[in-house]
């Protein structure tokens, strides 16, 4: 994937983002796959299943579990924290500052002056420039967007990238879009479980996270489990 493509991923899986702060998802990995027979059910499994029971009811008094995924939340404040700071940086390097050259007052058919002072006012309103204050603006799909534009070019008072921030605008892009992917599962993962094949004390590899069913291997027997069943 290109730079251009990571930060297209940061703008158009934003609203994703925001709807999954709200699930009720488990932000752990490896999941819990609830395989019965599996030896001992995974010591994932296990963790699971004490920390649902540690869970209180909305009806007791003290503490109970958070209305949001809080890994979603971190995700998306590191996102616009490490963004924002990016167009910041650029921003300081290729956008022009606005032209503030005192002009005389109009007067009656001073249309020079005039004209001049309308193109200034023009100028320092362009909607096009990174704003260093408004906190609108300051956001990660905000920043993608105009980091994006520079990427790709876009007219408008600025300096062309440097290959230096090109570079480092590339890094930071793929950075991004790793995040995102992660948080969203968009992404197929692998990991060695810790516990061994219940049949033949082979290793087991999980794989999943990416919206698929996960699935465990046996790399001795070559036994299968996806879910419940086991092949």
């Amino acid at each position: 994937m290109t730079t251009a493509d990571h930060l297209k991923t940061v703008i158009n899986h934003w609203a994703d983002l925001q709807q999954a702060l709200a699930t009720n998802q488990a932000d752990t990995w490896p999941p819990v796959m609830g395989i019965a027979r599996l030896h001992d059910h995974l010591k994932a499994t296990e963790d699971a299943v004490q920390q649902r029971a540690l869970e209180r009811s909305p009806d007791q008094i003290g503490a109970t579990a958070a209305p949001i995924r809080i890994a979603i939340l971190d995700t998306m404040t590191e996102l616009d924290r490490r963004l924002v700071d990016g167009a910041d940086i650029i921003a300081s390097h290729v956008q022009r500052p606005a032209a503030s050259g005192m002009v005389r007052v109009a007067g009656p058919g001073d249309d020079v002056a005039l004209a001049l002072r309308t193109l200034i006012l023009k100028d320092e309103a362009d909607a096009r420039r990174w704003s260093f204050t408004d906190p609108r603006r300051r956001t990660a799909p905000f920043a993608a967007a105009w980091l994006l534009a520079r990427h790709d070019g876009a007219p408008g008072p600025f300096a062309k990238l440097t290959p230096r921030a090109e570079d480092a605008l590339a890094t930071l892009a793929r950075w991004a879009a790793g995040q995102i992917e992660q948080a969203l599962e968009l992404t197929r993962r692998a990991q060695v479980l810790e516990r061994p094949c219940p049949h033949c004390r082979g290793v087991l590899r999980i794989e999943g996270g990416d919206g698929q069913l996960p699935t465990v291997k046996c790399r001795g027997c070559g036994r299968t489990w996806t879910g419940e069943v086991a092949a």
